[in-house]
């Protein structure tokens, strides 16, 4: 595993790291271990200093911020077996490159609901506020219903203070399936968040979440869902259920591992 380790053991690549410890017959290493290059597979995840890869080895590259690198590192890109990007919305752009599509996804023993936390907020967001059209919903969220708007330590803080809250908002930043998609739904409380790419693909709106467009429609969502608490808890229940049998850490460990044939 590649990665800077110093922002374990919450990002992507440590989430992986993790899961990889739960794989059938792996041994697993960091950069720098003497092991290295006796490796079978190489993994590099965004954020990493550098490529590593050898003759004898597999190796990938997922890249998480495709808004910002836009399929522009070909120096990166060409080191590897195969690339792995996290938004589908931005895929055309890498095309000719051995590149396919490998979105976000949970870790439930992190990622889970903690049913002696009250529900004591209609609505809860945590992370950044500052993108305009986030802010400026959660402006509007706030004036209206009781709203927990914070940030928070990843891992137990994170999942005890979500659910307090019935309903969890999101909102995509750029066209991006972030990891408070399949963190929300994970944790089992009802994510109601705007469309992007690839997301109809995973998930059935109505069935393992509600989706909004406007203020407007928002403002529907949330008012409906609150009244209506069987069916806002079965959608939630529908969520989790879903999101560990289909979209955990593990899953997309298996999906590297398939695609390199390695599996």
């Amino acid at each position: 595993m590649n990665y800077l380790y110093q922002y374990y053991p919450f990002t992507t690549a440590s989430y992986i790291e993790m899961a990889l410890k739960d794989f059938p017959k792996a041994s697993v290493f960091r950069k720098g271990e003497d092991r290295v290059p006796c490796a079978d597979v190489i993994i590099n995840i965004e954020p990493c200093g550098e490529i590593i890869s050898y003759p004898t080895a597999v190796s990938c590259y997922w890249e998480i911020d495709n808004h910002i690198h836009l399929g522009r590192d070909l120096d990166k890109y060409e080191k590897v077996d195969h690339v792995f990007v996290a938004q589908k919305f931005f895929l055309p752009l890498y095309q000719g490159k051995k590149v396919s599509w490998l979105p976000l996804g949970a870790d439930p023993k992190l990622h889970r609901r903690f049913e002696d936390e009250p529900a004591e907020y209609d609505v809860g967001f945590l992370g950044n506020d500052t993108y305009a059209r986030r802010s400026g919903l959660l402006d509007k969220i706030g004036k209206k219903y009781k709203l927990l708007r914070s940030t928070s330590k990843p891992g137990e803080d994170y999942s005890r203070k979500l659910s307090r809250c019935k309903i969890l908002f999101n909102c995509s930043m750029d066209n991006d399936m972030n990891m408070r998609v399949f963190e929300a739904m994970s944790i089992g409380r009802l994510l109601v968040t705007d469309k992007v790419d690839g997301q109809d693909e995973l998930f059935k709106d109505g069935v393992h979440y509600v989706s909004y467009h406007d203020w407007e429609s928002l403002d529907k969502v949330i008012s409906y869902y609150l009244t209506h608490t069987k069916e806002r808890e079965r959608i939630a229940k529908t969520g989790a259920e879903f999101i560990r049998a289909k979209h955990t850490y593990f899953h997309r460990l298996e999906q590297i591992m398939t695609k390199l044939n390695f599996y």
